[in-house]
Formats: C-alpha cells, sequence, structure tokens
C-alpha cells in the first residue's frame, strides 16, 4: 500500500476493539476510535480510508452513519453477529461496501480490510 492508511472505528467492546487495533497495525496504519456516533461523524472529516463499524451495537443509526460516509466519500465495513440475518441484510440496504459475519471478519479482520481499502482505492486511480 502506497500510504499508510487511517481507519476509523465504531466499535465499543474492547477485546473486539484490540484485534482490529492490531490488523490495521498490520497493515502499517492507526485505528482512530469513536465511542460515539457523534465522535465518529465528526472524526469522517479526517477522510479515513475506511470506516469499520460493529453492528451488534444496540441502536445504531446505520442508515446515518453510512450516509455521512457517502458523503465524505469514507468506505464503510461493517460486521454483525452471524444469527442476525436481517442486521446484515439491513446494513446492505443502507449501502454499506463490505459486510461480513462477526466470525469471519474477527478470525482474519487484515485481510478484510486490506481488501476493502484496497478494493476503494482501484476504485479512485
Amino acid at each position: 500500500m502506497s500510504a499508510s492508511p487511517v481507519v476509523l472505528a465504531l466499535i465499543s467492546e474492547l477485546i473486539t476493539f484490540v484485534r482490529v487495533e492490531s490488523g490495521v497495525q498490520r497493515l502499517g496504519g492507526q485505528l482512530r476510535a469513536a465511542e460515539t456516533e457523534e465522535a465518529f461523524l465528526q472524526q469522517l472529516a479526517s477522510s479515513p480510508a475506511l470506516a469499520v463499524i460493529d453492528l451488534g451495537q444496540q441502536g445504531l443509526d446505520i442508515m446515518g452513519l453510512v450516509a455521512a460516509c457517502r458523503e465524505a466519500r469514507v468506505p464503510v465495513l461493517a460486521f454483525g453477529p452471524h444469527v442476525d440475518l436481517g442486521l446484515r441484510r439491513d446494513a446492505v440496504r443502507a449501502g454499506v461496501d463490505f459486510v461480513y459475519p462477526r466470525s469471519k471478519f474477527m478470525a482474519d479482520p487484515t485481510t478484510c480490510m486490506r481488501g476493502a481499502i484496497a478494493s476503494t482505492r482501484a476504485q479512485t486511480t
């Protein structure tokens, strides 16, 4: 990758956050955490290479978050419980670029994020 990617994450679980952070570091990048939806929306102005959202968080306004990411031209990768197909379907309808079951994403977050970042960079060049 040409530049070290900055990934913006809205993840409430510490263990999950640490695994994602480790994956971003393997990409040579930096993870920026947003603890609230408001903080996430504010940090979109820094033009991260990717936004990562944990769909398992209660009460997320996924439509609003994705709309803001689209406006900021930031691709979105989301993951959620494998048993909640409706939640992942809603994410796709909202316009999330990459949607994974939690188990698949957590098994190899580096590869999932690398693919998302590479795919979006290819589309913009």
